[in-house]
């Protein structure tokens, strides 16, 4: 269990899509700290399956403020968000249509029917096509980003985390990627005061969800094997050389980046898992200032 950290007393913690697969990892880790965490979803209330409840302290969901908003309409969370010393933004899409549904397959049977499915409609060609859902890359993976950020900063919020990615996984529009980076950009030179931490994960698995597990054990063998000798020369070189991540290592990398005043910028594989070991490295996130547009070399 993790100790409570000096840190967090009296300070608040909003998560945006606190119950998904990252976001409830991050309540459940900030709630060890002594956070007052607040929850933001459409779904308000979380599914608490028997692997969540037996991966947390005990009575954690208690602890959490399980709050119901649109993070796209500022006026369904005004008077969450106030007092928040810190957000962090775990919304994401990873397919415009029928994406959850892949993501909670229980099977491969499973599995193989829903890609089938958000594949059909999907053409990575056709980027004038609306999705089904109405829920678009831009709207999810960046427009709710730059939505809550300019209300954090409006709130006085001191940091933002944004749950960006490494890579745009096979059989994933582009959109899915570049979306995101955009996010990025805007982040990084937001007009406010908000200290910006962008976290770049590759593959991450849960208990959660059981096929991410297995996926995640020949991941690590292949980025083991492969390193980064392989990237730009087969198909889907980042995806097989980038290492995976355990959720809850990338949640205990965003409360310690959190509660460390001098991470900011981009967090890329390697130091979300440096950072997840060592709170105290204040070198995680420097070396992407010039990357982020932060900093101008000659």
């Amino acid at each position: 269990m993790v100790a409570p950290s000096f840190q967090a007393l009296a300070k608040k913690l909003l998560v945006v899509g606190g119950t998904g697969g990252v976001g409830l990892q991050v309540c459940k880790q900030a709630v060890a700290r002594g956070w007052d965490v607040v929850s933001l979803s459409r779904r308000g209330q979380p599914v608490i399956t028997d692997a969540i409840d037996r991966s947390a302290p005990s009575g954690w969901i208690q602890k959490v403020n399980w709050s119901k908003g649109d993070s796209l309409d500022p006026s369904t969370y005004q008077d969450t968000i106030t007092g928040a010393d810190a957000v962090v933004h775990t919304v994401g899409m990873l397919l415009e249509d029928d994406y959850k549904d892949v993501l909670h397959s229980q099977s491969f049977e499973d599995l193989t029917k829903n890609v089938q499915s958000a594949i059909r409609g999907q053409n990575p060609l056709d980027t004038n096509k609306a999705p089904k859902s109405g829920l678009t890359y831009e709207k999810i993976n960046r427009d709710t980003a730059l939505t809550v950020a300019n209300e954090a900063g409006k709130a006085g919020v001191e940091s933002f985390v944004f749950i960006s990615a490494a890579f745009a996984p096979p059989m994933v529009p582009n959109r899915y990627l570049t979306t995101k980076r955009e996010a990025e950009s805007a982040l990084l030179t937001h007009p406010s005061k908000i200290r910006p931490i962008i976290f770049r994960p590759g593959f991450m698995s849960t208990p959660e969800r059981p096929l991410t597990l297995p996926l995640a054990g020949l991941l690590q063998l292949s980025s083991a094997v492969l390193g980064n000798s392989v990237n730009g020369t087969i198909p889907f070189a980042q995806a097989l050389s980038t290492p995976p991540l355990s959720m809850e290592t990338l949640a205990r990398a965003v409360m310690n980046a959190v509660e460390n005043p001098e991470i900011k910028g981009i967090v890329d594989v390697g130091g979300i898992e440096e950072l997840a070991r060592n709170p105290y490295n204040a070198q995680v996130g420097a070396s992407k200032k010039v990357e982020s547009g932060e900093k101008k070399s000659e």
